[in-house]
């Protein structure tokens, strides 16, 4: 078959005496996409799939997609319908799905996507692909066209996970293939593909690297440094030297440094030095940030303060001991500082009066609390679409009064309800107002929901004062 056989000039024709070729979407070779409708009484805007194919390839394809039809996913794309269609001579096989409003393929020649915007599309990609592989399934042609964004939810298309398996026999490589796709498929395919979307999305090119060398590819400059110690971690040559799904995702949370495979040895990752001019790592908040490597040195600093302080109160108790005389209702006194005798008038110096807490407070800034937290209400039918977890992240402005006076979002999420929910809540939350000076004064708060099948979560940080 020479050239492609399905354009934008089909448009008007009926497939298979049901689906109504409504709009050209796009295609390659030899396929197409449309935009139809499922028959009534299900009213919903879909898309119709055609690719010329017969014999044993159509078989796949169709085999794919029926066991592909049972997958339930909340970022998966539905496949609907297929079947077969006879044009002529030519035989195709069709395939009936949900209709993207947006597909990253067409944003990346644009722009690249920001930081904030890179992981609120990661994480409901790593979702997806989490569910196809305990499913068994392998996806396969993990890339930007088939990012897709329905009803501002991000999905990962779903009849391409049927195709997978063909992808040796009929489709050529493209760097978003793993090294080892040329004979194999396994979920560490999908996290090298990962690694190049990664790229891709935040620098609009994917990264240099020969396939017929052994030699990892070279990441372009101008990546965030978190971001970049993730790619790194997918595009290990070695299939086994990869990291996992569920690191990249725990290495997305806020708070939580995580050593990937590098570290697996007994060896920490090398780090280089940020440059203090970098924008991506000095505007994001410290919410927002990936887990970076100086988080792994608090846990250090903690624990020297720990053992200091346990040395200065067995100091403290032993001297107790020794002025036993004191009396009880002293304990809860200002502690006062008496200056050793000096040995010559060079050593006498002023004592400086120990600030009571009741002058620290009047003087200084003192922060605000919870007072009362209101969860969000969710459908049961909502909750049963949650596969992981749904952060929303709220912005919260809180009068004098501890009122919160307006809201708006830091981070939206993936779902328009959940959302919706998480913002209606946190209108309903108080709060103990902080104080600058003794006086009640207006404060900052971002209040995290997190959504899971099983139940809620919410936690609140006072940004300001």
């Amino acid at each position: 078959m020479s050239g492609p056989v399905i354009s934008a000039g089909w448009v008007g024709r009926v497939i298979d005496g049901r689906f109504a070729l409504h709009e050209w979407l796009g295609g390659a070779e030899s396929s197409g996409i449309f935009r139809t409708d499922l028959p009534q009484p299900v009213v919903k805007r879909t898309a119709i799939k055609l690719i010329a194919a017969e014999g044993a390839r159509a078989d796949a394809y169709l085999a794919g997609w029926a066991k592909v039809a049972n997958l339930a996913h909340p970022h998966l794309i539905r496949v609907f319908r297929s079947g077969r269609y006879q044009f002529g001579s030519i035989g195709m096989v069709y395939v009936v799905m949900e209709c993207a409003d947006e597909v990253l393929a067409q944003i990346l020649p644009e722009r690249a996507l920001t930081s904030d915007e890179t992981r609120e599309m990661l994480g409901p990609v790593i979702d997806a692909l989490r569910y196809l592989h305990e499913k068994g399934f392998v996806h396969g042609h993990l890339k930007p066209s088939n990012i897709l964004v329905v009803d501002d939810q991000v999905k990962l298309s779903g009849e391409n996970v049927a195709a997978g398996g063909l992808r040796n026999r009929f489709e050529p490589l493209s760097p978003y293939d793993a090294p080892e796709a040329a004979s194999a498929l396994t979920a560490a395919s999908d996290v090298w593909s990962l690694g190049m979307l990664l790229v891709e999305t935040l620098t609009q090119r994917t990264p240099a690297w020969d396939r017929t060398s052994r030699r990892e590819p070279v990441l372009p400059d101008g990546m965030p440094r978190a971001f970049a110690e993730i790619a790194r971690e997918c595009l290990r040559v070695d299939p086994a030297a990869r990291c996992s799904l569920e690191e990249i995702k725990a290495r997305l949370e806020p708070n939580k440094p995580l050593a990937f495979p590098g570290a697996k040895e007994g060896k920490a990752v090398p780090v280089a030095p940020v440059a203090s001019g970098s924008a991506e790592d000095s505007e994001e908040p410290a919410e927002g940030r990936l887990a970076l490597p100086t988080m792994r040195v608090v846990p250090l600093v903690l624990g020297l303060a720990v053992v200091i302080a346990i040395i200065a109160v067995l100091t403290m108790r032993g001297h107790g001991k020794q002025n036993a005389t004191v009396g009880a209702n002293q304990e809860n006194a200002p502690a006062q500082v008496a200056p050793a005798a000096p040995s010559s008038d060079a050593e006498r110096a002023p004592v400086q009066a120990v600030p009571t807490p009741a002058e620290t407070a009047t003087h200084g800034t003192n922060k605000g609390d919870v007072l009362g937290r209101k969860m969000p209400e969710v459908a049961a039918q909502a909750r049963r679409t949650i596969h992981g977890t749904v952060t929303v992240a709220v912005k919260a402005e809180v009068d004098a009064n501890g009122k919160v006076a307006e809201t708006s979002f830091k981070s939206e999420g993936p779902s328009k309800y959940f959302a919706r929910v998480a913002l209606e809540a946190a209108r309903g939350w108080t709060f103990k107002p902080a104080e600058k000076n003794g006086e009640a004064v207006p404060s900052r708060w971002v209040l995290r929901f997190k959504f899971r099948e099983r139940g809620d979560e919410a936690t609140a940080v006072e940004e300001r004062p």
